[in-house]
Order: structure tokens, then sequence, then C-alpha cells
């Protein structure tokens, strides 16, 4: 199922960089029914070992980081270029790691596309308040980092870890942290459709305390034939620089708010100045 996970976590970035009119509810192309081969096919077909991974490193500093409301940090905005600049090296994350390449560009979260990521969790006729009625526009950027699997053809990434970074207004980034949370809390579990069936999927949302000027932690479980797999997404906004990194294969929870908690120092000490 190592595929399946890996290609679930491209269409929930995409659905959080809107401004590319991405939607969250793609599914993943892997998704098929399981097809357990039998004994005779088992013995014939020589097994080619796993290739050795390389080592994931567990981020062991801290897992705060300062906020800067009490400074009032002003409104300023960063371009996405300067986002791309903040955004932590693939080192970071583990020996033998790759950067993806690194999306920045215009950043936009409207109504209606906040509507068509969470359409599963709606009515067909509902248009309910907690799904924000602003739209929220800005700058991002966005990069995995990969282990590649270098004895497929073409190779297979491995998704690790995901930063991203959107910079608002401050208040449209308090705003949108806020809408965020009220729908994660109107959508705990629901059915999407996927092509071999349909998944559940159930979130919640944990407060993280000491990290930024507010963050939470975003818990997702998607159960398939049985399966479960769960992503952390550690949310924090510095300012109005709003923080994301999502867990990937080999992570947990831990080290996702510590890496999220990593990066939001970086926010704070390489965009606005301000150490910790």
């Amino acid at each position: 199922m190592r595929g399946w996970w890996t290609a679930a976590v491209v269409p929930v970035l995409a659905g959080l960089l809107a401004g590319c009119g991405a939607d969250r509810q793609q599914r993943p192309e892997g998704a098929e029914a399981k097809r357990p081969a039998s004994s005779r096919t088992a013995s014939a077909t020589p097994t080619r070992p796993e290739p050795a991974r390389p080592e994931v490193v567990l981020p062991t500093g801290p897992a705060t980081a300062p906020g800067l409301d009490a400074a009032a940090p002003g409104a300023r905005t960063f371009s996405a270029e300067r986002l791309r600049a903040a955004l932590l090296p693939a080192s970071d994350f583990g020996r033998g790691l790759e950067l993806d390449e690194v999306l920045a560009m215009p950043f936009e979260s409207t109504h209606e596309q906040r509507r068509g990521r969470w359409s599963y969790c709606l009515d067909s006729t509902a248009d309910p308040a907690w799904l924000g009625p602003a739209a929220y526009r800005g700058t991002t950027a966005s990069a995995h980092a990969s282990w590649v699997d270098r004895t497929h053809a073409p190779p297979r990434g491995h998704i690790v870890v995901t930063e991203l970074l959107v910079s608002l207004r401050p208040a449209a980034a308090r705003e949108l942290h806020r809408v965020e949370q009220d729908i994660l809390r109107h959508c705990r579990e629901f059915g999407s459709d996927m092509e071999a069936g349909t998944a559940t999927e159930r979130y919640r949302a944990e407060p993280l305390k000491g990290l930024g000027d507010e963050a939470y932690l975003e818990v997702q479980d998607i159960v398939y034939e049985g399966d479960t797999r769960t992503t952390y997404t550690a949310h924090v906004r510095v300012g109005g620089v709003l923080v994301q990194v999502i867990s990937g294969e080999g992570t947990d929870r831990d080290a996702t708010v510590r890496w999220a908690a990593r990066l939001a120092r970086e926010v704070g000490s390489g965009l606005y100045g301000v150490g910790p």
C-alpha cells in the first residue's frame, strides 16, 4: 500500500495550493483493488530486494517558536521567492533525501474553492457559513523532501515530508487559520469515492502550545479496504505567514511538530528578522 499512500499526499497538497485551481477531492490513481498473488506465481517470480532507505533524521530541537503578534509585525507580506528561500533544505529531514522542485506562486483561497475541496463533507445544496465567506490572496511556496527508489524506471519518489509557506496580510492569515479549524470541526468523518470503492476520512484538530502566534495539529485518518493511513499536518501562524508541515512515509507526530517549529523559527528570523 506504500504507492497508494504516497499518491494520496499529492492531491492534499494540490488542494492547499488553491491558486492552481486544484481540487482536494481528486483521488489517488493507485487505489486499486488488492489482487493477492497465487502461491505458484509467488514462487515462480523472483522478488527484488527492497533498496536501503536513506535515514530519516528526526528533529531534536524544541517544539516551540516565538510569535510576532506582540511585536506588531505590521501589514508587510513576502514574495513567493522570499518564501522559497525560507524553506528548509532536504538535509534537515534526512540523509540521502532529495528536495523536489520548489513551487513558488500566487496563493488564493475562496469560498467556492474551499467548498470544492470539502464537497464530500457537504450536502448537495449545503453552503455553510463555516466555510468562510471571504477570499484570501497572497503568495505561497512549497516543496517535498523525498527519497527515491532508483531500482524502478522511472524512479518512484517516497515523500518524507512536505513543507508549505503562505504569506497573507496578518488579519487575513488570522482569519484563514480560524476558518480552516472550523472546517475540521465540522468535517470530522465522511465517505469519499475512490476508483475501487469508498474510503472513510476522519479529521481532528489538536491545539499546540508555545508554537508561533497560534498553532494546531491536524490528524487525518483515511480508512480504505481495512487499511488505515494517518497523516499529521502541523499548522502554525507566525505574523502573516502560515506554516504547514505535512508528514510523509516514516515520520510521526512528534517529528512533524518539531519540523514545523524549526520552519516557524526560520520564518521569524529569516523573514521578519526576529530571533528566538
